[in-house]
């Protein structure tokens, strides 16, 4: 796989699946076996990722991410990027805000077949909980 092939591939899988909330495109651009974690979080499966995914965009309809970096050595990409939305749905108990808020993050991608086997992320969730005003500092 070149490195182009992976770039475009985390590109239609951030632009369809996080940005539009296409779940089609969850099941087209990773494996069966995919996994996906935050942090120290348990891995998530596609379908608990597909329900992920929803959640997020129900509290942030208008959830947007644009890659910023991206390096990648043989099956494995790695992608710095932005985001922003607005909260105005349920985020984890937390009721909705109208706040916009700004995040960033760093994932890491592994890929068979032309496909995402594995998502890592870790994101500045203390920085969109302090946005939220839900922690002071």
């Amino acid at each position: 796989m070149t490195p182009n092939t992976n770039v475009d591939i985390i590109w239609d899988y951030v632009e369809k699946v996080w940005n539009r909330g296409d779940m089609s495109a969850l099941e087209e651009l990773t494996t069966p076996d995919f996994a996906f974690q935050i942090g120290s979080e348990p891995e998530r499966n596609r379908a608990v990722m597909a329900r992920f995914v929803k959640m997020i965009r129900s509290a942030f309809p208008d959830w947007h991410v644009r890659m910023v970096d991206t390096i990648t050595d043989n099956n494995v990409t790695v992608v710095r990027w932005k985001g922003a939305a607005t909260h105005n749905g349920v985020f984890y108990g937390i009721e909705a805000t109208g706040k916009q808020i700004i995040t960033s993050g760093i994932n890491i991608y592994r890929f068979e077949k032309n496909r995402i086997k594995k998502e890592w992320e870790q994101m500045d969730t203390l920085g969109l909980l302090r946005q939220l005003e839900v922690l002071s500092g």
